[in-house]
C-alpha cells in the first residue's frame, strides 16, 4: 500500500512518533540511551586509496 502524503501530513506523523517515543521513555526512567558517537571524518580520496590496488606496469 503506497500512500502519498503532503508536507503537513508528514510533519504530523513525525510529531506523533516523537511524542510516542517520549511517552515510552517516560514510562522507563531507568533506560539510559547511549550518547551519539561522532563519526570520524574521512576524505573520499583517502578511503579510495586503501581499496584500489596499484596499476601494473606493462612493458612492450
Amino acid at each position: 500500500m503506497q500512500e502519498r502524503l503532503n508536507n503537513e501530513q508528514i510533519a504530523q506523523r513525525i510529531i506523533q512518533t516523537n511524542s510516542d517515543i517520549k511517552r515510552y521513555l517516560d514510562l522507563s526512567p531507568g533506560l539510559k540511551l547511549p550518547a551519539a558517537q561522532p563519526k570520524p571524518k574521512t576524505n573520499y580520496y583517502s578511503s579510495m586509496s586503501h581499496t584500489l590496488s596499484p596499476r601494473p606496469i606493462f612493458r612492450p
